[in-house]
């Protein structure tokens, strides 16, 4: 197999068609309850700016076909010694070597750019996991995919309550600018997310990055939508929940982060800023029909929330880390 350096901002047609071509062959045989994105929107994603690092793409090739892919990201923040790895194989074109080849590129490229692990996502009883632990990799985390159907719940039945001292504040796309800065703050509480072992490290966020990072969901066709828990009495941003929708296909959204700043924990700020997202979504005719997250098992508080909210687990997503 030929192994090619692909930079999608080229705006090659051709290439950006095999890439979606491979990618929805494989999520169709790997995942077939999920409808694969149209092909603008995966063009979009693929050609939107990351504002916290790069993204470096290859092609694989054999028999005159592209067969394979392979992304890698390179944060420039935080975990500076990581690539995050993404390998797929057309499951025409599984047991070949092929996704050898493609991790050989992004392990090379990552030790060129002084990075020494890679971190690789896998499904669990998918073909991934073996691969890894067949090339060497070790299994540091596992997380808990959950689904919530919104079609099957009633918003008024959700059960939460108004926190007192609280209000709740929404918005699509970009914070207001009287609540920027302390919503910038806010996002560091994830730091202290369980991560099973993996040993991600988080920078400090900063108000130009979350605009940077708006700017990048735009720009890749995502709406960002942002339910925000302020304290009354300080007025800065307590708690929040965000969720990303796919313009192009808005049927599934993805569950961002969600995060309780320590200071305000205690109150049921996490549940009252599910539950409202959820009425939200509903009361927009249910564009939206199903939300997907995904939790780390030992996050005993945040799994007892999404249940209450009707999230059912679908799956169990892997991480495994592979020396350089």
């Amino acid at each position: 197999m030929r192994v090619t350096a692909f930079d999608p901002r080229l705006g090659l047609r051709e290439q950006l068609t095999c890439w979606h071509e491979v990618a929805a062959a494989a999520g169709a045989h790997d995942d077939p309850t999920h409808r694969s994105l149209p092909p603008a929107a995966r063009a979009a994603a693929l050609l939107a700016p990351r504002p916290d690092g790069r993204v470096l793409h290859w092609l694989g090739c054999a028999g005159g076909e592209v067969v394979g892919l392979a992304e890698l990201f390179l944060s420039d923040r935080e975990n500076l010694g990581w690539g995050f790895a993404e390998v797929t194989v057309h499951p025409r074109h599984r047991r070949s070597g092929h996704g050898s080849a493609l991790l050989a590129a992004m392990r090379a490229a990552a030790a060129e750019q002084g990075r020494d692990t890679l971190v690789l996502s896998a499904a669990q009883g998918g073909p991934g996991p073996a691969w890894a632990a067949a090339v060497g990799a070790r299994k540091a985390q596992e997380l808990w995919e959950s689904e919530a159907d919104l079609g099957t719940l009633d918003p008024a039945a959700l059960g939460d309550r108004p926190a007192a001292g609280y209000r709740l504040v929404c918005w699509s796309d970009e914070a207001p600018e009287e609540l920027l800065a302390s919503y910038a703050a806010a996002v560091d509480a994830m730091a202290d997310s369980p991560d099973g072992g993996l040993g991600y490290r988080s920078a400090p966020n900063t108000p130009e990055l979350v605009r940077a990072r708006e700017r990048c969901a735009r720009a890749a066709g995502v709406q960002r939508r942002v339910v925000a828990a302020v304290h009354e009495a300080g007025g800065t941003v307590a708690g929040l929940t965000v969720l990303e929708i796919p313009l192009l296909a808005p049927e599934l959204a993805h569950q961002d982060d969600t995060v309780v700043v320590p200071a305000h924990r205690g109150h049921g700020l996490g549940l009252w800023m599910k539950a409202e997202m959820v009425r939200r979504l509903a009361a927009d005719g249910g564009v939206v029909r199903r939300v997907h997250t995904t939790t780390d098992p030992s996050n005993s508080h945040m799994l007892a929330i999404n249940e209450r909210l009707g999230f059912r687990r679908v799956g169990v997503r892997e991480q495994w880390t592979l020396p350089v």
